[in-house]
Parts: structure tokens; C-alpha cells; sequence
């Protein structure tokens, strides 16, 4: 409990302070054992998290130790746990790039950058949902079993992984390359990767980097 605890706290601090958050925008949980979670509570800054703004609750939401409301997002939390077995740990944050792409209508689903179409795949963008509501969880059920990570249009992105590095590395990841792209379309229109390259990464995904977790392919 106390490295889940840690976990949780650090990588808090790590996106709120690079931005992907602010004030008390964002949600993080860790997988306790098969039926139990611990996730961030309601209205806290997560730069400024505590063990005692963590709550303890099961895979039907029900709190377990800690009096606090869990984030209002937490649906979407166990709509991944009870779908995703290996899946350890889920990180919802709203980083600002790959937000700002959902609201004109660039899609991170073509292979423009080589690292990306290795360690993310295809990211699909989820349909609106509004926040706190059943509509969020709602969303993301197409595609969860899929990929590791979603983007949520208008609202924010979705990581999962089977530790909390692994969900923060693929959120940093994501916000990287939407920072290009978004740079790459002040100066110019460009294409994505060929079919052909496509196909090799994949080979290197798993020869030379070794990734089994599921990524969506390339249309």
C-alpha cells in the first residue's frame, strides 16, 4: 500500500507540475489487489496531494477506508479495472496540446512520428462526454480493450498501464508528439508515415523494445 501510495503522490506532483493538470483538474488510481483500487479523492490539487486525500474503494465503487468522495471521474477508473486485468494503473489528465488538437478536429490516429507509432499506436479520440457523468465511461468502452491510451474530445486523455510510470511515460508521449504536430501545422500541411514503414516499426515494437500492451493499428 505505501508504494501505491507513493506512486500516486509523485506522479501527481510530476503532472501538475509539467502542466497536464492544474488546480484540481485530473484523477489517478493503482490497483491494490484483484477487487480493490486506490485513487485520488474529490477537489484535491494533485501537485499537492496527501495520503490522506486517497481513498480506498472496490471495483463497484464502494469505499473501503478513507470518508472522502473519490474523483467524480472514477467510473471511468472502474470501467478500466473490471475490463483490463493487467492493467495496474490509470491516469486521467488534461494536457493541453493534445486537448487543443480534439477541438478542431486533428486526429493522433495516423502514424506521424516513428517513437509514437511504436509506444502508443493508433490513439483514437473518444466522443464527448460530459464530465462527472456516466457519459465519460460511456465513451471510452469502444476502445479500452484496445489500446492504453485514449484521447477524450474537448476534455482530456485516458492512460492505463501495469504501473503508474508506464501511464505517465505513454501521457508524456502523447503530449509530445501533439506539441509537434500542433508546431508542424503553424508552417505547413504534412503526411503521415507509409505502410510500409508502419509495418516495420511494428516489427521493432516488439524485437528491439519488447512492448506486448495492445495499441490500436493503423487505418
Amino acid at each position: 500500500m505505501e508504494d501505491a501510495i507513493r506512486e500516486i503522490i509523485e506522479t501527481g506532483q510530476k503532472i501538475y507540475h509539467q502542466g497536464f493538470v492544474v488546480a484540481t483538474e485530473g484523477n489517478l488510481s493503482v490497483r491494490i489487489d484483484q477487487n480493490t483500487i486506490l485513487a485520488t479523492s474529490s477537489g484535491v490539487c494533485k501537485g499537492e496531494l496527501t495520503p490522506e486525500d486517497l481513498v480506498l474503494l472496490n471495483l463497484d465503487g464502494e469505499i473501503l477506508k478513507n470518508g472522502k468522495a473519490p474523483s467524480s471521474e472514477i467510473k471511468m477508473h472502474l470501467e478500466v479495472y473490471r475490463n483490463r486485468p493487467e492493467v495496474n494503473a490509470v491516469l486521467h489528465a488534461h494536457p493541453p496540446y493534445a486537448v487543443s488538437l480534439t477541438l478542431v478536429g486533428i486526429s493522433l490516429d495516423k502514424p506521424f512520428l516513428p517513437e509514437s507509432a511504436i509506444l502508443l499506436g493508433s490513439v483514437p479520440t473518444a466522443p464527448y462526454g460530459r464530465p462527472s457523468t456516466e457519459q465519460v465511461a460511456q465513451s471510452i468502452q469502444p476502445f479500452i480493450k484496445k489500446t492504453d491510451t485514449i484521447l477524450l474530445d474537448r476534455h482530456g486523455s485516458l492512460t492505463v498501464g501495469k504501473t503508474m510510470k508506464e501511464a505517465y511515460y505513454k501521457l508524456e508521449i502523447l503530449e509530445h508528439t501533439a506539441h509537434i504536430i500542433w508546431l508542424a501545422r503553424q508552417i505547413k500541411h504534412f503526411l503521415p508515415l507509409d505502410t510500409f514503414e508502419i509495418r516495420e516499426l511494428l516489427k521493432l515494437r516488439e524485437s528491439t523494445y519488447g512492448l506486448d500492451f495492445p495499441i490500436l493499428p493503423f487505418g
